[in-house]
């Protein structure tokens, strides 16, 4: 069952301002969640950090407003606003924001 969450129908939005910021917090809103798809909006406030952590599935980011630096396995990016990143299943990886940043990350979720 798929379930569609704080979304407008029919009148065209911005996905940043879905959500705000809160001063020293990570905050997050989920917006669909099914059986092999989470899409959520994050929220970083300044120099907020999202530890190494591992999905089951791949993970797309996309980041809606400012900059924020990722690590991926070995590898590391800088990303602005209107750029994404594809995270591959069961790869470490960790986020902190450069300055205040939003990012909507499709999460594909295994099959069982």
């Amino acid at each position: 069952m798929m379930e569609m969450q704080h979304i407008p129908e029919q009148t065209p939005f911005n996905y940043a301002d879905l959500i705000d910021y809160r001063e020293g917090q990570i905050t997050s809103l989920a917006l669909l969640r099914s059986k092999g798809v989470n899409i959520t909006i994050l929220a970083f406030d300044d120099e907020q950090l999202l530890p190494t952590h591992q999905t089951p599935g791949p993970a797309l980011v996309q980041v809606v407003d400012g900059t924020a630096y990722f690590t991926i396995g070995n590898a590391e990016a800088d990303l602005s606003q209107g750029e994404a990143l594809m995270i591959p299943a069961g790869v470490p990886h960790s986020v902190i924001a450069r300055e205040r940043f939003k990012m909507l990350v499709t999460s594909i979720l295994p099959l069982d």
